[in-house]
């Protein structure tokens, strides 16, 4: 658990770093808003690779509040390690897309306003089943990065 805190800790920083090499000067929109699918491919690996340890506490300790108010943590863990025992270990995960949305203030939708990076992952577990994971991103309000959610389909 340790190096897992480690290595998200060290992801958490990457991302950072990446960010203000990139940034413009700070008038301009925050560095951390800049970041390309490159990094969010990186984070998004970091999360499922934690994911195939069935580390999620740390993963959920370590995400938005978005997800922290959407899944209590105990749902989270038996949930998402319910979904992925099907898979008996991973054979193959593969990107399949990265996608960058921006949510509006809208009555009824079930995200809150704000901007978002998705990383698909097409899964082939050793059994010869197959899933799709979906990694969120949340551009929080202090500006940083984190993780809003975690799905197998």
């Amino acid at each position: 658990n340790f190096r897992l805190f480690g290595l998200l800790m060290v992801t958490a920083a990457w991302l950072a770093q990446a960010a203000s090499a990139q940034a413009p000067p700070p008038s301009a929109t925050t560095a951390r808003a800049s970041l390309g699918p490159t990094d969010f491919l990186s984070a998004a690996l970091q999360v499922v690779g934690a994911i195939d340890q069935y580390d999620m506490a740390t993963i959920w300790d370590m995400s938005s509040k978005i997800m922290k108010t959407s899944i209590p943590k105990e749902r989270f863990i038996a949930n998402t390690a319910q979904k992925r025992a099907t898979l008996g270990g991973v054979q193959s995960r593969d990107w399949s897309s990265i996608m960058k949305v921006a949510i509006a203030q809208k009555q009824g939708s079930p995200l809150p306003p704000g901007r978002y990076m998705s990383v698909r992952f097409t899964t082939i577990g050793r059994n010869g089943s197959a899933l799709e994971e979906i990694v969120s991103f949340h551009l929080d309000q202090d500006g940083q990065w984190r993780l809003a959610g975690y799905t197998v389909q």
